[in-house]
Protein backbone atom coordinates (compact mmCIF):
# COMPACT_ATOMS: atom_id res chain seq x y z
CA UNK A 1 0.00 0.00 0.00
CA UNK A 2 2.80 2.47 1.45
CA UNK A 3 5.46 2.54 -1.40
CA UNK A 4 7.46 4.89 1.26
CA UNK A 5 8.31 6.32 4.82
CA UNK A 6 9.77 9.46 6.00
CA UNK A 7 10.36 10.54 9.50
CA UNK A 8 9.26 13.88 10.33
CA UNK A 9 10.69 15.56 13.27
CA UNK A 10 9.03 17.47 15.94
CA UNK A 11 10.95 19.99 18.19
CA UNK A 12 8.51 21.95 20.72
CA UNK A 13 8.99 25.60 21.06
CA UNK A 14 6.64 25.93 23.43
CA UNK A 15 5.00 23.05 26.39
CA UNK A 16 2.55 21.17 23.88
CA UNK A 17 -0.77 19.45 25.28
CA UNK A 18 -2.01 16.41 23.56
CA UNK A 19 -5.02 15.28 25.71
CA UNK A 20 -6.08 11.71 26.59
CA UNK A 21 -9.17 13.72 28.17
CA UNK A 22 -9.93 13.80 31.78
CA UNK A 23 -9.43 11.25 34.72
CA UNK A 24 -9.73 11.16 38.16
CA UNK A 25 -6.05 11.14 39.24
CA UNK A 26 -3.81 13.54 40.36
CA UNK A 27 -3.80 15.45 37.20
CA UNK A 28 -7.32 16.23 35.96
CA UNK A 29 -6.25 16.63 31.97
CA UNK A 30 -2.77 14.50 31.22
CA UNK A 31 -1.24 13.84 27.85
CA UNK A 32 -1.10 11.27 25.71
CA UNK A 33 0.76 8.23 26.84
CA UNK A 34 1.83 4.48 25.44
CA UNK A 35 0.19 2.06 27.44
CA UNK A 36 2.85 -0.34 28.05
CA UNK A 37 5.59 1.80 28.87
CA UNK A 38 4.26 5.08 29.81
CA UNK A 39 6.03 7.25 27.69
CA UNK A 40 4.62 10.82 25.87
CA UNK A 41 3.23 10.41 22.59
CA UNK A 42 1.02 11.54 20.32
CA UNK A 43 -1.79 9.65 18.63
CA UNK A 44 -1.79 9.81 15.24
CA UNK A 45 -5.52 10.65 14.81
CA UNK A 46 -4.52 13.71 17.24
CA UNK A 47 -1.54 14.88 14.79
CA UNK A 48 -2.35 13.67 11.19
CA UNK A 49 -5.66 16.65 12.31
CA UNK A 50 -2.98 19.06 13.04
CA UNK A 51 -0.95 18.41 10.15
CA UNK A 52 -4.35 18.84 7.36
CA UNK A 53 -5.12 21.82 9.54
CA UNK A 54 -1.41 23.21 8.63
CA UNK A 55 -1.74 22.63 4.90
CA UNK A 56 -5.62 24.21 4.52
CA UNK A 57 -4.07 27.34 6.90
CA UNK A 58 -0.64 27.67 4.67
CA UNK A 59 -2.07 26.93 1.06
CA UNK A 60 -5.46 28.18 1.16
CA UNK A 61 -6.64 30.31 4.08
CA UNK A 62 -3.42 32.76 4.69
CA UNK A 63 -2.63 33.25 1.08
CA UNK A 64 -4.18 35.31 -1.49
CA UNK A 65 -2.82 31.97 -3.42
CA UNK A 66 -4.81 31.68 -7.37
CA UNK A 67 -3.83 27.90 -6.67
CA UNK A 68 -6.18 27.72 -3.16
CA UNK A 69 -8.72 25.91 -4.78
CA UNK A 70 -6.55 23.27 -6.09
CA UNK A 71 -4.80 22.87 -3.60
CA UNK A 72 -7.96 22.30 -1.23
CA UNK A 73 -8.76 19.59 -3.51
CA UNK A 74 -5.07 17.55 -3.45
CA UNK A 75 -5.45 18.46 0.38
CA UNK A 76 -8.83 16.22 0.24
CA UNK A 77 -6.76 13.13 -2.45
CA UNK A 78 -4.12 13.47 0.17
CA UNK A 79 -5.23 13.56 3.59
CA UNK A 80 -9.00 11.75 2.91
CA UNK A 81 -12.30 13.19 1.00
CA UNK A 82 -13.74 15.95 3.08
CA UNK A 83 -16.87 17.53 1.32
CA UNK A 84 -17.38 20.42 4.17
CA UNK A 85 -13.68 21.75 3.35
CA UNK A 86 -14.45 21.22 -0.18
CA UNK A 87 -14.48 24.61 -2.54
CA UNK A 88 -18.01 26.23 -3.07
CA UNK A 89 -17.77 26.09 -6.77
CA UNK A 90 -19.56 22.94 -8.06
CA UNK A 91 -17.87 22.93 -11.21
CA UNK A 92 -14.58 22.48 -9.46
CA UNK A 93 -16.02 19.94 -7.38
CA UNK A 94 -17.18 17.46 -9.98
CA UNK A 95 -14.08 17.68 -12.15
CA UNK A 96 -11.86 16.62 -9.19
CA UNK A 97 -14.27 13.76 -7.67
CA UNK A 98 -17.50 13.33 -9.25
CA UNK A 99 -19.24 10.76 -7.41
CA UNK A 100 -15.98 8.99 -6.05
CA UNK A 101 -16.34 10.05 -2.84
CA UNK A 102 -15.43 6.77 -0.85
CA UNK A 103 -11.76 6.36 -0.63
CA UNK A 104 -8.94 6.90 2.25
CA UNK A 105 -6.02 8.92 1.85
CA UNK A 106 -2.94 8.26 0.08
CA UNK A 107 -0.61 9.57 2.99
CA UNK A 108 -0.39 8.53 6.44
CA UNK A 109 1.21 9.17 9.36
CA UNK A 110 2.48 7.20 12.99
CA UNK A 111 1.97 7.52 16.17
CA UNK A 112 4.59 10.88 17.44
CA UNK A 113 6.88 9.24 19.44
CA UNK A 114 9.52 10.48 21.91
CA UNK A 115 13.56 10.84 21.26
CA UNK A 116 14.47 13.74 23.99
CA UNK A 117 13.01 14.73 26.73
CA UNK A 118 14.66 18.16 28.61
CA UNK A 119 15.13 18.33 31.80
CA UNK A 120 16.53 20.90 34.53
CA UNK A 121 20.05 20.18 35.39
CA UNK A 122 22.24 22.16 37.85
CA UNK A 123 24.85 22.88 35.57
CA UNK A 124 24.26 23.43 31.56
CA UNK A 125 20.71 24.59 32.40
CA UNK A 126 18.82 21.18 31.17
CA UNK A 127 20.16 18.02 29.58
CA UNK A 128 17.78 15.97 26.94
CA UNK A 129 17.04 12.24 28.25
CA UNK A 130 16.54 9.22 26.03
CA UNK A 131 17.44 5.47 26.74
CA UNK A 132 18.36 2.39 25.10
CA UNK A 133 14.81 1.20 24.36
CA UNK A 134 14.15 4.38 22.76
CA UNK A 135 17.00 4.93 20.79
CA UNK A 136 16.28 0.73 19.41
CA UNK A 137 12.62 1.87 18.07
CA UNK A 138 14.24 4.82 16.29
CA UNK A 139 17.08 3.22 14.63
CA UNK A 140 14.76 0.48 13.33
CA UNK A 141 12.51 3.14 12.27
CA UNK A 142 14.93 4.56 10.73
CA UNK A 143 15.91 1.36 8.77
CA UNK A 144 12.70 1.43 7.65
CA UNK A 145 12.63 4.92 6.14
CA UNK A 146 16.06 4.04 4.54
CA UNK A 147 18.17 6.51 6.63
CA UNK A 148 21.38 6.21 7.21
CA UNK A 149 21.87 5.72 10.99
CA UNK A 150 24.83 3.58 11.82
CA UNK A 151 25.29 4.64 15.59
CA UNK A 152 25.59 2.01 18.15
CA UNK A 153 22.74 1.53 20.63
CA UNK A 154 24.23 2.71 24.01
CA UNK A 155 23.79 0.30 26.42
CA UNK A 156 24.62 1.34 30.11
CA UNK A 157 23.69 0.46 33.84
CA UNK A 158 23.61 3.75 35.17
CA UNK A 159 23.71 6.38 32.89
CA UNK A 160 26.40 7.69 29.73
CA UNK A 161 26.85 11.24 28.81
CA UNK A 162 29.66 12.97 26.20
CA UNK A 163 32.86 13.07 27.47
CA UNK A 164 32.65 16.79 27.06
CA UNK A 165 29.05 17.09 27.94
CA UNK A 166 28.39 20.47 30.52
CA UNK A 167 26.32 19.03 32.62
CA UNK A 168 29.13 17.06 35.10
CA UNK A 169 30.37 18.90 37.54
CA UNK A 170 33.20 17.72 40.52
CA UNK A 171 32.33 14.27 38.97
CA UNK A 172 28.79 14.69 40.01
CA UNK A 173 25.65 14.96 37.26
CA UNK A 174 22.91 16.68 39.15
CA UNK A 175 19.23 15.97 37.24
CA UNK A 176 16.02 17.81 38.54
CA UNK A 177 16.46 16.44 42.25
CA UNK A 178 18.85 13.40 41.50
CA UNK A 179 22.18 13.17 42.30
CA UNK A 180 24.22 10.12 39.35
CA UNK A 181 27.49 9.81 41.55
CA UNK A 182 28.48 7.18 38.86
CA UNK A 183 28.43 7.54 35.33
CA UNK A 184 29.74 6.66 31.87
CA UNK A 185 31.26 8.86 29.22
CA UNK A 186 30.93 7.44 25.72
CA UNK A 187 32.30 8.84 22.40
CA UNK A 188 28.42 7.22 20.81
CA UNK A 189 26.79 9.71 22.72
CA UNK A 190 28.33 12.19 21.14
CA UNK A 191 27.75 10.75 17.80
CA UNK A 192 24.19 10.42 18.58
CA UNK A 193 23.96 14.24 19.19
CA UNK A 194 26.23 14.92 16.03
CA UNK A 195 23.93 12.57 13.72
CA UNK A 196 20.84 14.82 15.71
CA UNK A 197 22.74 18.13 14.92
CA UNK A 198 23.61 17.55 11.15
CA UNK A 199 20.12 16.06 10.23
CA UNK A 200 17.76 18.49 12.77
CA UNK A 201 20.09 22.06 12.26
CA UNK A 202 22.41 21.16 9.58
CA UNK A 203 25.93 19.98 9.66
CA UNK A 204 27.14 24.08 9.37
CA UNK A 205 25.19 24.63 11.76
CA UNK A 206 27.53 26.57 15.16
CA UNK A 207 24.38 28.00 17.34
CA UNK A 208 24.10 27.39 20.85
CA UNK A 209 21.47 24.74 20.02
CA UNK A 210 23.42 22.83 17.66
CA UNK A 211 26.75 23.02 20.33
CA UNK A 212 24.19 21.65 23.07
CA UNK A 213 22.65 19.08 21.16
CA UNK A 214 26.11 17.41 20.83
CA UNK A 215 27.18 17.84 24.52
CA UNK A 216 23.95 17.52 26.15
CA UNK A 217 22.50 14.64 25.69
CA UNK A 218 22.26 11.92 28.29
CA UNK A 219 21.36 8.29 28.32
CA UNK A 220 19.55 6.61 30.86
CA UNK A 221 18.79 3.13 31.92
CA UNK A 222 15.09 2.51 31.06
CA UNK A 223 14.18 2.12 34.23
CA UNK A 224 15.18 5.48 35.44
CA UNK A 225 13.78 6.96 32.43
CA UNK A 226 10.21 5.68 32.83
CA UNK A 227 10.94 7.62 36.38
CA UNK A 228 11.91 10.85 34.74
CA UNK A 229 8.73 10.38 32.33
CA UNK A 230 6.08 10.36 34.96
CA UNK A 231 7.52 12.68 36.92
CA UNK A 232 8.65 15.42 35.35
CA UNK A 233 6.52 16.51 32.79
CA UNK A 234 4.70 20.24 33.17
CA UNK A 235 2.03 20.22 35.46
CA UNK A 236 0.25 23.57 35.58
CA UNK A 237 -2.78 24.53 37.24
CA UNK A 238 -5.52 26.61 35.73
CA UNK A 239 -8.44 28.73 36.79
CA UNK A 240 -11.25 31.17 35.67
CA UNK A 241 -11.92 34.68 37.47
CA UNK A 242 -15.22 35.68 38.17
CA UNK A 243 -15.49 38.68 36.73
CA UNK A 244 -18.08 39.87 39.73
CA UNK A 245 -16.44 38.70 42.78
CA UNK A 246 -12.62 38.35 41.20
CA UNK A 247 -12.45 34.99 42.76
CA UNK A 248 -11.72 31.90 41.18
CA UNK A 249 -15.30 30.51 39.70
CA UNK A 250 -17.04 27.70 41.01
CA UNK A 251 -15.67 24.65 39.64
CA UNK A 252 -12.98 25.75 37.42
CA UNK A 253 -10.17 25.11 39.17
CA UNK A 254 -8.06 22.34 37.30
CA UNK A 255 -4.49 20.84 36.31
CA UNK A 256 -3.11 20.34 32.59
CA UNK A 257 -0.28 18.33 31.93
CA UNK A 258 2.95 19.64 29.41
CA UNK A 259 5.52 17.83 27.35
CA UNK A 260 8.05 20.67 28.51
CA UNK A 261 9.74 22.86 26.04
CA UNK A 262 12.47 21.82 23.91
CA UNK A 263 11.30 18.26 23.89
CA UNK A 264 11.56 16.20 20.34
CA UNK A 265 9.82 13.90 18.76
CA UNK A 266 9.25 11.73 15.24
CA UNK A 267 6.99 10.08 13.30
CA UNK A 268 7.05 8.31 10.34
CA UNK A 269 5.20 9.82 7.14
CA UNK A 270 4.15 7.53 4.49
CA UNK A 271 3.17 7.95 0.92
CA UNK A 272 0.77 6.00 -1.24
CA UNK A 273 -0.52 6.68 -4.50
CA UNK A 274 -3.71 8.43 -5.05
CA UNK A 275 -6.69 6.00 -3.98
CA UNK A 276 -9.10 7.46 -6.20
CA UNK A 277 -11.05 6.03 -9.36
CA UNK A 278 -9.60 8.46 -11.54
CA UNK A 279 -6.77 7.93 -14.24
CA UNK A 280 -4.46 10.81 -13.76
CA UNK A 281 -3.59 9.92 -10.18
CA UNK A 282 -1.35 11.56 -8.36
CA UNK A 283 1.71 9.10 -7.42
CA UNK A 284 3.45 8.02 -4.46
CA UNK A 285 6.35 11.00 -5.87
CA UNK A 286 4.00 13.72 -6.46
CA UNK A 287 2.16 13.21 -3.01
CA UNK A 288 5.32 13.52 -1.04
CA UNK A 289 6.29 16.26 -3.39
CA UNK A 290 3.28 17.88 -2.04
CA UNK A 291 3.81 17.46 1.38
CA UNK A 292 7.55 18.41 1.15
CA UNK A 293 6.23 21.52 -0.48
CA UNK A 294 3.31 22.08 1.42
CA UNK A 295 4.58 21.27 5.41
CA UNK A 296 5.22 24.34 6.89
CA UNK A 297 8.38 24.82 9.04
CA UNK A 298 6.20 25.78 11.96
CA UNK A 299 2.66 24.56 13.14
CA UNK A 300 0.53 24.05 16.06
CA UNK A 301 -0.35 20.81 17.30
CA UNK A 302 -2.87 19.99 20.51
CA UNK A 303 -4.77 22.05 22.75
CA UNK A 304 -4.76 25.93 23.59
CA UNK A 305 -3.05 27.34 20.64
CA UNK A 306 -4.72 30.63 21.74
CA UNK A 307 -2.76 30.48 24.98
CA UNK A 308 0.70 29.92 22.60
CA UNK A 309 0.90 26.10 23.59
CA UNK A 310 1.68 23.35 21.14
CA UNK A 311 3.99 25.50 18.89
CA UNK A 312 6.42 22.90 17.08
CA UNK A 313 9.45 23.06 14.72
CA UNK A 314 8.72 20.72 11.46
CA UNK A 315 12.22 18.44 9.86
CA UNK A 316 11.10 16.08 7.15
CA UNK A 317 14.36 13.89 6.79
CA UNK A 318 14.08 12.62 3.05
CA UNK A 319 17.29 10.72 1.73
CA UNK A 320 16.28 11.23 -1.67
CA UNK A 321 16.64 14.50 -1.28
CA UNK A 322 19.96 15.17 -0.62
CA UNK A 323 19.78 14.51 3.06
CA UNK A 324 17.55 16.83 4.38
CA UNK A 325 14.62 18.54 3.29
Amino acid sequence: MFKESKPLFLMCESPLHAGSGSELGTIDLPIQREKHTGFPKIEASSLKGAVRQAFEMHLVVCKENPEAEQNLIKINKVFGYDEAELPKSKNAHKSAFGEDTQFSGCLAVSDARLLLFPVKSLHGVFAWLTCPKILSRFAEDMQYAGIDFNIPIIHTDSIAVAEDSNTINQNNIHLEEFIFKKFEKKNEVKQLGTWLKDHLLGKEDKSYWAKKLEKDIIVLNDTDFAHFMQLSTEVITRTKIDNHTGTVATGALFTEEYLPTESVLYTMVMFADEMTKKQDKMSADKVKEFFIQGIPKIMQIGANATLGKGIVKTKLIDTQKGGQV
